[in-house]
């Protein structure tokens, strides 16, 4: 099981300490590194293969899981041996990104990936349990792909594309962002007569994560980032969508070894000095014995092992988790840098693998409001929610679902868990699903996407929030990455690392 990179209050408090001794530490448990990598997700993982192999540089990963992989989820069903990609499920061509896949030392093959197809949708209402009638018909197959072909052309000829995409490298300083961008995304929709393509944003970016409660009200730059102009070209068929053989996993595990003994692997940072010659990191790392399996070779790792405190001594650090005032706590923050942190409102959204043998196989359940009979171009949901449950095969009773909700720290795995169950029962209770029989629905994975979405308002982006974001590159020899700043794609992320990283090596 995979949980969010949110650090409890006793990491926040141990964060707090004095300086760091190094005569507290032994010698073997002192690592010296050119740069230290927090958090070994697709864009810590990329960036350490890059640094180590393209560079020639010295490189430690901290990843707080017994696994590489971020929101990367591959589940084999143990009846069927059948590969299930829960998390991240597919990859699209961006640049040159795909050249990543073919490097010698990684080198997985990709097939066309297509979306499931067989499954009969049936589209419920989860919040009364009821079936929506047959007066509701959903859009018009051909219209949302139409609108966000419009979509695509407005941003490319008005050169938003390159402002927002792979990062945010080229947004004008905050007083000279369009006004456009800052418009709620219903509002952007309607002003440019392309409201058809919000029904097709809506599922594709898992609800609008980080939304403050109406996927319409978030502002067309937030959305940019989870649903940006590169990606939209799947929509209407100019770009392809690819999956790895052997599941979405394999890559991580080949990075795995690759980086071998590079990886602290079930570590977390409680403690770190930062300044402009350097860094040092306090870190809490579980080592496997040696008679245990390694972490990454298989799906979801190991046991723990034995926790022993190291430090990281590095000249450069980058962060690669979402930059959360809670996630950042650690690492000594100005009191600028917290004001600066504590702004964005983000989202948490989390992806499972649910079994029951009661719930019906071959079949999708959509979740939508019944007022989406009335109006089926605005079928947005109140959070917390579930936005479907996908049966994985007709013989099996395996569902894939995901859920999200407002506010992060108040949506953890418990709370998600209780809303997939609630509208289950809820289903049942309004006699649209059978009785359950008394038989628990059973999470046979889980996995929690931790932050999302960066709900920052559009005062503050005017006030220059993005700017000094961007800003902070490099101070106190700390780079940041990852979908807390830039578009939340694989291959777009890997491409914002290339921009990146030879910022990063000038001068070691």
């Amino acid at each position: 099981m995979r949980t969010a990179t949110i650090l409890t209050a006793g990491a926040i408090s141990a964060a707090s300490a004095g300086r760091i001794n190094r005569a507290d530490f032994r010698r073997e448990d002192i690592i010296y590194k050119d740069v230290a990598i927090v958090g070994g997700g697709a864009s810590g993982a990329h960036a350490a293969v890059r640094l180590r192999q393209d560079y020639n540089k010295s490189v430690v990963v901290v990843e707080r899981e017994p696994i590489l992989g971020g929101h990367v989820d591959t589940y084999v069903d143990k009846t069927t041996g059948r590969i299930h990609d829960y998390g991240l499920a597919l990859y699209f061509p961006y640049l040159d990104s795909f050249d990543f896949f073919s490097r010698p030392e990684i080198n997985v093959t990709l097939s066309p990936w297509f979306p499931a197809g067989g499954n009969e949708v049936r589209y419920i209402d989860f919040t009364s349990g009821k079936e929506l009638t047959s007066a509701f018909q959903p859009p018009d197959e051909s219209a949302g792909p139409i609108a966000v072909k419009k979509f695509h052309d407005l941003m490319t000829a008005n050169g938003w594309d390159n402002m927002t995409q792979p990062g945010y490298w080229g947004l004008p300083a905050g007083k000279d962002i369009p006004a456009d961008l800052l418009l709620p995304i219903g509002q952007f929709a309607k002003k440019h007569g392309i409201e058809a393509m919000l029904s097709t944003m809506y599922p594709s970016t898992g609800g609008g994560v980080g939304s403050r409660g109406n996927f319409e009200d978030i502002l067309t730059l937030s959305i940019i980032k989870a649903f940006p102009t590169a990606w939209s070209k799947v929509f209407f068929g100019e770009v392809a969508m690819f999956s790895i053989d052997g599941g979405n996993q394999f890559l991580y595990d080949k990075i795995s070894t690759l980086l071998g003994k590079d990886v602290l692997y079930n570590s977390q940072v409680f403690h770190s000095n930062r300044s402009n010659s350097g860094i040092e990191l306090v870190v809490d790392s579980a080592r496997l014995d040696d008679d245990e399996e390694q972490p990454g070779k298989s799906r979801k790792g190991k046991g723990k092992g034995k926790a022993t405190k190291k430090l990281i001594i590095a000249k450069k650090l980058l962060l690669a988790i979402p930059p959360t005032r809670e996630n950042l706590a650690p690492f000594d923050l100005t009191p600028a840098e917290k004001a600066h942190f504590s702004k964005p409102k983000y989202g948490r959204s989390h992806t499972a693998i649910a079994k029951h043998s009661k719930l019906p196989a071959g079949v999708q359940l959509h979740n939508l409001p019944l007022s989406a009979t009335a109006n089926p171009l605005s079928p947005f949901l109140q959070t917390p929610f579930v936005l479907s449950f996908t049966s994985l095969a007709t013989d099996s009773p395996l569902f894939s679902l995901g859920s999200s909700g407002t506010n992060y720290t108040a949506f953890p795995p418990s709370e998600a868990k209780k809303v997939a169950r609630k509208a289950i029962q809820t289903m049942v209770d309004a006699g649209t699903l059978p009785d359950l029989e008394g038989e628990e629905v059973e999470f046979v994975a889980w996995s929690d996407h931790g932050p999302g979405g960066f709900g920052v308002s559009a005062q503050e982006l005017k006030e220059g929030w993005m700017e000094d974001m961007y800003s902070l590159q490099g101070k106190r020899s700390t780079w940041f990455t990852g979908n807390g700043i830039a578009a939340d794609f694989t291959t777009m992320l890997w491409k914002f690392n290339d921009q990146m990283l030879d910022r990063i090596v000038e001068g070691l």
